[in-house]
């Protein structure tokens, strides 16, 4: 397995309302500056959240889908994903359509730039509650449409979408995952598993391994990091701190034959779920080069090969 480090903008959750993490010590650089120093800190990839090129002018927007792959591998570097966290499960047709757009969006620029994997976090469900809006059998519905419509465009553009599955989310065990995923029968629909959402979501039903198993033939991205709490009370945590066995998710991984990127998903600490406003009791670790280099320190004897 190789360690990637994940680039994300200064209030990157501005629109999820009950996480956020305001400010990170990178976040008013250039991306080829940050880009120098995730390769200085000796990570194999670079992981880009989409919504940081958005406050682009066209011009500059235009001149990172052409450049930022070639520089990017320039300094040794692959970019193992792209995070475009823009689609909710939500009955409002209007709102799902400009979702879409944006997605598309963000496809398109992935695969300007070479990224192996397109990564989706679609919120809502469980929380934001909107079973209160839809059936589940409605719910399940306009997953599958979603899903459908962006692995299409992403299959046409090279690329494979990959859904992440999350507490608190409609897709949060194994078995609503797959079911999507196989009725939505396309080749290029993958899975990322957040060590967030399997501590917290699906541990409590069944064995990391075993949720590793089930995953096995779909899984292509990681996301790592350290969290404490319950479903819909949780808290991210610096790495060593919380509740993830990080060895044992890496033999969980060896296990399978994963041998992918594992992204370093660092955040600062902030609080999730309904109780979740951000920074509220501490000012988090928005020192991006401290944790870049202390993170990798921690996961690099334990998942590098």
């Amino acid at each position: 397995m190789k360690l990637s480090f994940e680039l994300w903008p200064n209030n990157p959750y501005g629109e999820l309302g009950v996480t956020g993490v305001p400010l990170n010590s990178w976040g008013n650089k250039p991306i080829e500056w940050q880009v120098d120093r995730v390769a200085e800190y000796g990570y194999a990839g670079v992981d880009f959240f989409f919504d940081m090129f958005l406050d682009y002018s066209d011009e500059e927007y235009d001149r990172m889908q052409n450049e930022l792959g070639g520089y990017v591998a320039s300094k040794g570097l692959e970019i193992a994903s792209v995070g475009a966290h823009h689609l909710t499960l939500t009955n409002r047709k209007w709102a799902r359509k400009a979702q879409m757009v944006n997605m598309k969006r963000a496809i398109d620029f992935s695969a300007r730039i070479g990224a192996k994997t397109l990564v989706a976090y679609i919120a809502g469900y469980y929380w934001p509650q909107t079973y209160l809006l839809m059936s589940r059998k409605e719910a399940r519905q306009i997953m599958i449409d979603t899903v459908r419509e962006a692995a299409e465009y992403a299959g046409e553009r090279g690329l494979t979408f990959s859904i992440e599955p999350h507490q608190e989310t409609y897709i949060n065990l194994p078995e609503p995952t797959i079911d999507v995923i196989e009725a939505v029968g396309l080749d290029n629909v993958r899975v990322t598993i957040d060590f967030g959402g399997m501590e917290l979501g699906i541990k409590p039903h069944m064995s990391i391994e075993e949720g590793f198993k089930a995953f096995a033939p779909y899984l292509n991205h990681i996301h790592a990091k350290d969290i404490t709490g319950v479903i819909g009370n949780w808290n991210m945590v610096w790495f060593g701190g919380g509740m993830v066995n990080f060895r044992r998710y890496a033999d969980a991984l060896r296990a399978i034959g994963y041998d992918g990127y594992v992204a370093v998903e660092w955040e600062g600490w902030f609080k999730g779920g309904p109780g979740g406003v951000g920074d509220m009791d501490a000012p988090g670790l928005g020192d991006m080069d401290r944790a870049a280099v202390e993170i990798r320190e921690f996961l690099a004897p334990i998942f590098e090969d």
